[in-house]
C-alpha cells in the first residue's frame, strides 16, 4: 500500500490577462510501501496556454506527469508555466494515482485557482485625407477606435486635442473639449469619428490622439496614434495702386 498525495499551488492568484503564471505540483508518498507506476493528471483548462515545465523526476507531456517509482517518504515536484488568455475564474486540477492500494484517497486530488480581471485591448488609428495641404485649406481627420477584447470595454474616452495651426470647423459625434466620451464598446467592435480643421499655420503639424478605458489594457502600445501634415510656406502678397491726379488735362 502507498498513500499518495498531491498539492497544487500557483505563484499569482490574481494575474492579468496575458501574464505568465507558474503552477507547482508537489507529490508525496506517505507509505508504508514504495509506490510504482505513479502518474499525475494535470490537463490544463481553457484559459491556460502551456509555455514550459520542469520536473524533479520524470516528465510532463500531454497533460500527464509520469513519475514512475516513488519511495516511501519521498517528495517530488513539477512546475508548469502558463500564459493567461481568458478572464474570470480559472481552476486548475491535478490528481495522482499509482499501482498500489491507496489507503487515503482524499488527498489524491489538488487544485488551485486564479481570478483574472476583465481586460480590453483598446486600439486607436488616425488618418488624414491630405498630408500636404496649403495654408487656408480644410483637412479631414479620421479617428478609429477598436476593442480587440477579450471583454467589453467601459468608460472609453477618446482624446484628440488639436495642435496650434489647426482650427476646428466641424466634427462627428459628441466632440467636446477635445474628447469623445464613448462609454461602452463591445469586443471586436469599432467606432470612427471625423474632424474637419482649417489649416492656419505653415510647416509640420502633428495631430495626436489617445484612448483609455476602465478595464486592464494588456497592449498599451496601440493606445496612442499620431498623424502629421506638411504645410508649404505661404505669403499673402497684396498690391495697391494710386495716382497723384485723378482729373488731369489732355497733354
Amino acid at each position: 500500500a502507498a498513500d499518495l498525495s498531491v498539492i497544487k499551488s500557483v505563484n499569482e492568484t490574481r494575474p492579468n490577462y496575458g501574464d505568465l503564471v507558474k503552477w507547482t505540483l508537489t507529490v508525496r508518498n506517505n507509505g508504508p510501501d514504495m509506490a510504482s507506476g505513479v502518474n499525475v493528471s494535470d490537463i490544463l483548462p481553457v484559459g491556460l496556454v502551456y509555455q514550459s515545465s520542469s520536473a524533479s523526476v520524470g516528465s510532463y507531456a500531454n497533460g500527464v506527469w509520469s513519475i514512475g517509482n516513488l519511495a516511501n517518504g519521498k517528495t517530488v515536484t513539477l512546475s508548469i508555466v502558463c500564459k493567461i488568455n481568458k478572464t474570470g475564474l480559472i481552476k486548475n486540477v491535478a490528481s495522482v494515482s499509482g499501482n498500489e492500494f491507496d489507503i487515503d484517497l482524499t488527498n489524491n486530488r489538488g487544485d488551485a485557482s486564479v481570478n483574472v480581471a476583465k481586460a480590453a485591448d483598446l486600439e486607436v488609428i488616425k488618418t488624414v485625407n491630405n498630408g500636404a495641404p496649403n495654408y487656408g485649406d480644410l483637412v479631414k481627420w479620421t479617428v478609429t477606435v477598436r476593442n480587440n477584447g477579450p471583454d467589453v470595454a467601459s468608460d472609453v474616452v477618446l482624446t484628440d486635442v488639436l495642435p496650434a495651426g489647426l482650427v476646428i470647423k466641424s466634427a462627428t459625434g459628441n466632440f467636446v473639449d477635445g474628447k469623445w466620451v464613448i462609454g461602452s464598446l463591445d469586443s471586436g467592435k469599432s467606432q470612427s469619428f471625423e474632424v474637419v480643421t482649417l489649416v492656419n499655420k505653415t510647416g509640420s503639424l502633428t495631430n495626436k490622439v489617445s484612448v483609455v478605458g476602465r478595464e486592464y489594457d494588456y497592449n498599451p502600445k496601440n493606445n496612442n496614434a499620431s498623424k502629421g501634415i506638411n504645410v508649404a510656406k505661404a505669403a499673402d502678397l497684396s498690391v495697391i495702386k494710386s495716382v497723384n491726379e485723378t482729373r488731369p488735362n489732355y497733354g
